[in-house]
């Protein structure tokens, strides 16, 4: 499960007597949680790239007033929209996961690898216990210790823990 909020913005100072504002993005992916901050001009880029490809949902526009609290608070607002609903999709794209700094490549592969199993997959663990046949098929015989589970079985079925012939 992907889950996704923008919880606060914050102004950076760059070094050159300029200004921009990031938004911290918290990103739960497997119960783990992931931060990232990515400025207003990066979510347009991304919104211009999805444009081509899909339908996208409505994008909260540019204001002249960027540093009014006001405005930012519905810009964080809208752009928490924006991500929600690109991830309320079926197929979540690409870019999307790249953008929010999941790299699903490396470990796990991309959603498109999910759709076509491949067939060469190995497992990535060793076996912790095996058998060399089924236990449940194959009664136990010489133990000392009674059988309760079919006792409680019969005792529940029939008032008695005889065994019913």
């Amino acid at each position: 499960m992907l889950k996704v909020n923008i919880p606060s913005h914050r102004k950076v100072e760059d070094g050159r007597e300029k200004s921009y504002t990031v938004f911290s993005i918290e990103v739960y992916m497997s119960g783990r949680l992931r931060e990232v901050e990515r400025r207003y001009s990066e979510f347009e880029h991304l919104h211009k790239k999805l444009k081509k490809v899909t339908q996208t949902p409505e994008f909260p526009p540019k204001k002249v007033l960027k540093w009014n609290v006001k405005v930012l608070e519905q810009r964080r607002h809208g752009l928490e929209t924006y991500l929600q609903s690109l991830l309320g999709r079926d197929r979540v794209p690409k870019g999307v996961m790249t953008f929010l700094g999941l790299n699903l490549g490396s470990s796990l592969g991309s959603f498109e690898s999910l759709d076509n199993p491949r067939e060469d997959r190995r497992t990535t663990h060793q076996p912790i216990m095996s058998f060399t046949s089924d236990p449940v098929q194959h009664e136990v015989t010489g133990g000392s210790l009674p059988d309760i589970i079919t006792q409680g079985v019969h005792m529940g079925l029939y008032g008695s823990s005889e065994e019913v012939s």
